[in-house]
């Protein structure tokens, strides 16, 4: 029998943490007398004021969370009864999806200090009615997605030149998109009943160019987010057991998978949106509520921070943390959670700890792929790729017994 040799680099930095709620501290919550859906937030420019701006089933909500500990709202504004409702900003606009109907909700933020927020509804005409959910990017074109126009593509929106009234720019129409990201003219499209993200050069609104496609894990890909650099993205599948992915999208013509992380492994809890901030990846995780991913690594994603905003729930569910969002400049997180309401989080980001190395034949010296390593006691398996290279993390730096097993070879 064959003898494993393991060469093993370690690079370990920070202190314990504690378990119940992971590097995340709890600053303010506003309860609702209603369901909530998602959330975004707003800053405003002349006033530095920060506030949520929260989805709820019954219309659209305006908290002042200046102050955590005591979230104030300054406005509401009803509207169609929906379980969806998805937000962005632009400027001094927030722009509001629902799937009740009567279109697209604009609000102007520039007067909230006052408790002033003047809002139409926009349809374009009426070519639509409802809509998912939106993105806007940097060049203040809004992406509509999941609507009831055509077969509920991305519909481009230009906003720079009558925030109230949007100018229609073109659409992507080859399927129904759930949710997309655009950065640089580039749309990151989640195509959850095709299964798969797709790439798209959306330089000519009228003229689309796929650069690449990938199907995820479970094939129902929800919602997709791009690192800083945008060499990785991260998806969810909207599935209980699904995972948070990451995927090497620098040649979007050769998508290539690096790592798969899921919550609560056996309990078929479902993950919903992520967000990504200087390589930390915010998820809003249903019933296990807020989870925190270091990314730097994205071959070895490692959850560094949680907190259960609905420990009521557990497991298998769409109940709990529907959305987060990590953007404020104070670096306090907002969470909505469904039944429980608006929460505002205090993170404390740190890196996580990693294990890397290789492990090669002792009597050949040939690379040894598929072998089991193993971090005792912490339920950090991973395997060795084709070269024998490996990579694993934890939360606590530290030294740990490690385990390296592979059939027709001695353990170690």
């Amino acid at each position: 029998m064959n003898r494993i040799l393991l060469f093993v680099l370690f690079a370990l930095a920070f202190s314990p943490l504690s378990n119940a709620q992971l590097n995340v501290t709890l600053k303010g919550q506003l309860s609702y007398n209603e369901t909530l859906s998602d959330i975004w937030h707003y800053v405003h420019p002349s006033t530095g004021i920060e506030y949520a701006l929260v989805g709820t089933r019954n219309g659209f909500s305006i908290v002042n969370v200046n102050e955590p500990a005591n979230p104030t709202e300054v406005a509401y504004i009803n509207g169609p009864s929906t379980t969806w409702r998805d937000i962005k900003t632009w400027n001094n606009f927030a722009y509001v999806t629902n799937e009740g109907g009567d279109g697209l909700l604009i609000v102007d933020l520039n007067d909230l200090q006052n408790g002033n927020a003047p809002f139409v509804y926009f349809t374009d005409g009426g070519r639509f009615s409802t809509v998912h959910n939106i993105y806007i990017d940097e060049f203040g074109f809004a992406y509509l997605t999941g609507s009831n126009y055509l077969s509920g593509g991305a519909i481009f929106y230009d906003l720079n030149q009558d925030p109230w009234n949007p100018v229609y720019a073109g659409v992507y129409n080859d399927t129904y998109v759930h949710d997309c990201y655009t950065r640089g003219n580039l749309m990151y499209t989640a195509e959850v009943y095709d299964g798969r993200f797709r790439i798209i050069d959306v330089s000519n609104k009228e003229d689309l160019v796929v650069l690449g496609e990938q199907e995820t894990t479970s094939e129902f890909c929800h919602n997709i987010w791009p690192s800083d650099d945008g060499k990785t993205v991260f998806t969810t599948d909207e599935e209980g057991n699904a995972f948070i992915e990451a995927y090497d999208v620098e040649d979007p013509s050769d998508i290539e998978f690096l790592d798969k992380w899921q919550s609560n492994p056996g309990f078929n809890v479902i993950p919903h949106n992520a967000h990504v901030l200087n390589d930390y990846v915010v998820i809003s995780y249903y019933r296990d509520g807020l989870v925190i991913l270091d990314g730097s690594n994205p071959k070895a994603l490692v959850e560094v921070g949680n907190y259960d905003t609905s420990p009521n729930f557990t497991g298998d569910g769409f109940n709990g943390a529907w959305g987060a969002t990590p953007f404020l400049n104070s670096g306090n997180i907002l969470i909505s959670d469904i039944e429980e309401g608006l929460f505002i989080l205090e993170p404390n980001y740190i890196r996580a700890a990693f294990l890397e190395g290789n492990v090669t034949d002792l009597d050949s010296g040939a690379p040894l792929n598929n072998v089991t390593v193993s971090i005792v006691s912490q339920s950090a398996d991973t395997n060795t790729d084709i070269v024998g290279n490996y990579t694993a993390g934890l939360a606590d730096a530290g030294s740990y017994t490690v385990t390296f097993s592979k059939p027709g070879f001695n353990p170690v």
